[in-house]
């Protein structure tokens, strides 16, 4: 989902990086070729715009299943943290040992 996301997302920079730049041209440009560019331009702006609607209606219709992964990693990221906190702590505890050991 993250992917497509991404995805999505670098679709929707392009197409608004297009329209800058055919609006940069669109100044230079002879009478008949500017109205065709700004059709063009509002054209790409319905599909960005109809893109970004499919996308809201994605992410709502997956709403829970978004959710749910976050709720996952995010007590993935807590069992890690604990796992290494534990570890940690064994580690220094050896090296106290060690050390007293060694006195």
């Amino acid at each position: 989902m993250k992917e497509q996301e991404s995805k999505a997302k670098k679709i929707i920079n392009d197409i608004s990086n297009k329209i800058d730049e055919l609006l940069e041209q669109s100044d230079i440009s002879k009478d008949d070729v500017k109205k065709e560019i700004n059709i063009r331009i509002e054209e790409l702006k319905r599909s960005r715009d109809q893109v970004n609607e499919e996308f809201k209606k994605i992410r709502e219709d997956n709403k829970e299943s978004i959710e749910k992964a976050e709720k996952l990693v995010k007590n993935t990221a807590k069992e890690v943290k604990s796992v290494i906190k534990d570890l940690w702590g064994k580690i220094t505890d050896d090296q106290s040992n060690e050390e007293k050991s060694k006195k």
